[in-house]
């Protein structure tokens, strides 16, 4: 008698256990975008520069010859390009792939 109460108590507890993770959704989190870290190199790393997506048209922030960290970047291959704040001299672009979840690095030398 004893050991059909504590097996139906096992699966009484096994229940609200899966329950439990069905109504929290075992709290994983799915990525959907990827993170972008933009570093500014070369000669003139002095200047301010302008940082588009994509597309000269798509300015997205502006960095001082350092590094920009951009998020929400969605998956894929994405052409960032700089040229700096002034005289708009001094420019470059690269391409780079974009995981969702992952932290993608581009170096570029604006001249």
């Amino acid at each position: 008698m004893k050991k059909n109460v504590i097996i139906k108590g096992i699966l009484v507890l096994a229940v609200i256990a899966l329950l439990a993770i069905g109504f929290t959704g075992c709290g994983i989190i799915i990525p959907t975008t990827g993170t972008v870290v933009i570093i500014i190199a070369g000669s003139y790393t002095y200047y301010n520069y302008n940082v588009y997506l994509d597309s000269w048209y798509n300015k997205i922030g502006v960095t001082s010859g350092g590094t920009l960290t951009v998020t929400g970047v969605t998956p894929g291959s994405h052409t960032f390009y700089v040229d700096d704040a002034v005289w708009n001299w001094y420019w470059d672009s690269g391409t780079v792939y974009v995981t969702a979840g992952q932290t993608s690095y581009l170096t570029l030398y604006p001249w």
